[in-house]
């Protein structure tokens, strides 16, 4: 696919904004496939479960609500901030939940515009759901036009927004919220392209916080999602937004990336649902290593006893940017954001122990054998694999070697969950921090067409 280059010619570019507010703002549930609804319920649930088991347990999840708390001050509110029994103002939940929910980073990812939607999409649905009332099929109609706004226009950029050091889930996150709250609410068009408009001045994410393993990227959707909320209601009092924010000379795709492919943007747009393949991760970190992780638990395998000397893995230049750099705080990491973006440390901690301890990997960043076997790993570029997919070889000190390609992670479209693993990895999450609680939450969301959006909300 070829990619048009952004320029100052505003008569060559698209009129995306409108376009993409008229979806908005004109889709109904009654007009969603049956495959959707099982898709937007796969995401959610996943979504539940890894928000409230970062709400309960991660090291950041404290400071994060002390902070919240601080700022609000006496503000009261009555939205629901997952497993704490709290209820903020609705930017306040939002921002909360979407920052809980991308904690762990196993919450859900589109690999075609590398970002991770549901993190700032559900929560602002969600509290706009619970602050209006809403009917689930509300819900569910704003879920499916925020997860396709926010996959839309991160695809366009994609690869190109990283290498300018912006991180797309923040940056994109901001209209997937908008999207998504102003569906649920039923916004005008003008609103919601208003809203759209101030967004402009809002989208924000950089990939700085690798430096030093910072919480920054954790928050990256909670912002999103708060500033949505912030934008919509300055929309709904006559704040005049920017005309283009998105196609604009310096609208958003010019200023996130050199380069943009502008017409899949709008193309098919509500015929064809591109964020149908987000994928479920199964390993709490960055999803740019979980290829690795399976070949190297694969490989494991093949000749226990007998000792690794070497381990080469060929990746794209994006990846390598991102996992790969043999930078010291890779190849042995000080905190667990340095070790969620290391392909070095999980390569030997899935070699080592497996690749179904979940959070407890990052116990072992600090073991002498899984320092001493990151060590012996080798990351090089390879621009002509695509995506996600690895090339991985290993050299065993017995002399003898192997080597294979894995195109796309357990979790991707040409690979996916099922819907009985999909519910074992929110029972395993959820049901340590809900009890009981968890399988009537998972009951709500099988049913969920046919009940009140408060009947899930009331259960988080």
């Amino acid at each position: 696919m070829g990619s048009q280059q952004i320029n100052d010619n505003n008569a060559d570019i698209p009129s995306i904004t409108p376009t993409l507010v008229a979806f908005v703002t004109s889709t109904q549930y009654e007009s969603l496939p049956p495959a959707i609804i099982q898709k937007l319920k796969e995401l959610l649930l996943d979504h539940i479960g890894v928000a409230s088991s970062a709400a309960a347990t991660a090291d950041s999840s404290k400071s994060f609500l002390a902070g919240i708390k601080a700022f609000a001050g006496q503000q009261t509110g009555h939205s629901t901030v997952y497993a704490t029994g709290k209820t903020f103002a609705p930017q306040y939940a939002a921002l909360l939940n979407g920052a809980f929910a991308h904690t762990f980073d196993f919450d859900d990812t589109f690999a075609a515009g590398a970002l991770h939607p549901g993190a700032s999409v559900i929560p602002a649905a969600l509290v706009q759901a619970e602050a209006c009332g809403a009917d689930a099929k509300t819900l569910l109609g704003g879920l499916a036009v925020g997860f396709e706004v926010i996959c839309r226009i991160a695809r366009a950029v994609s690869a190109g927004s990283y290498e300018r050091g912006f991180h797309s889930t923040g940056t994109a996150g901001i209209y997937g919220a908008i999207a998504a709250a102003a569906r649920v609410k039923r916004l005008s068009a003008e609103t919601v392209e208003a809203a759209f408009g101030l967004a402009g001045s809002k989208a924000a994410g950089s990939m700085q916080f690798l430096e030093n393993g910072a919480w920054n990227k954790r928050l990256h959707p909670g912002f999103a999602a708060h500033d949505a909320l912030l934008c919509i209601a300055l929309a709904e009092a006559g704040v005049i937004g920017s005309v283009k924010p998105l196609e604009g000379k310096a609208g958003w795709f010019h200023s996130y990336s050199t380069t943009a492919d502008l017409p899949p943007v709008t193309d098919k747009l509500g015929e064809e649902w591109c964020f149908m393949t987000t994928a479920l991760k199964p390993y709490p970190a960055c999803r740019m290593t979980h290829t690795s992780i399976e070949l190297a638990e694969r490989f494991s395998k093949l000749k226990p006893g007998v000792g690794v000397e070497g381990i080469t893995v060929w990746m794209h230049p994006v990846l390598w940017n991102v996992v790969g750099v043999p930078d010291a705080n890779k190849i042995r990491p000080r905190n667990i954001v340095d070790a969620q973006f290391s392909n070095y440390v999980q390569t030997a901690i899935a070699w080592i122990y497996g690749s179904s301890i979940g959070w407890a990997a990052y116990d072992k960043i600090f073991d002498n054998d899984v320092q001493e076997l990151s060590a012996k790993v080798t990351i090089v570029q390879d621009e002509s694999i695509r995506s996600l997919g690895v090339r991985f070889k290993v050299r065993w000190e017995d002399g003898t070697e192997r080597e294979e390609f894995l195109e796309n992670p357990l979790g991707e479209a040409s690979n996916p969950f099922s819907w009985g693993r999909i519910q074992e990895k929110y029972l395993g999450l959820a049901e340590p921090v809900y009890g009981v609680k968890a399988n009537d939450i998972l009951d709500v969301v099988k049913n969920l067409e046919n009940c009140q959006s408060m009947d899930l909300i009331s259960l988080l």
